[in-house]
């Protein structure tokens, strides 16, 4: 996985500044992993009493996944806000 910095021509000397990134990427994974952990919710549901212990693992691993980068992604962005409040009250002080 990679994040994509937004970037700025710099006033000064013409070179690229880092302004800040994007967690699209993130929010694009986290929403395949839902929709990967749907899919399966609604295979599992047709074949109604066909559970084998394997789709159950399989089940649990896709939840594991999904809760690590929902868990990830809520920590970039806690991570960014702090930063970013950090910053506007040293500059307000």
């Amino acid at each position: 996985m990679s994040f994509t910095p937004l970037t700025n021509v710099d006033e000064f000397g013409g070179g690229n500044v880092q302004s800040g990134f994007s967690v699209q990427a993130l929010f694009s994974l986290v929403n395949t992993a839902t929709l990967s952990a749907k899919q399966k919710l609604l295979d599992i549901q047709s074949r109604r009493s066909a559970i084998s212990i394997g789709d159950m693992f399989e089940m649990q691993m896709m939840m594991n996944h999904l809760s690590q980068l929902s868990e990830m992604s809520t920590s970039v962005v806690t991570a960014t806000n702090t930063a970013i409040s950090s910053m506007a009250r040293n500059v307000k002080g």
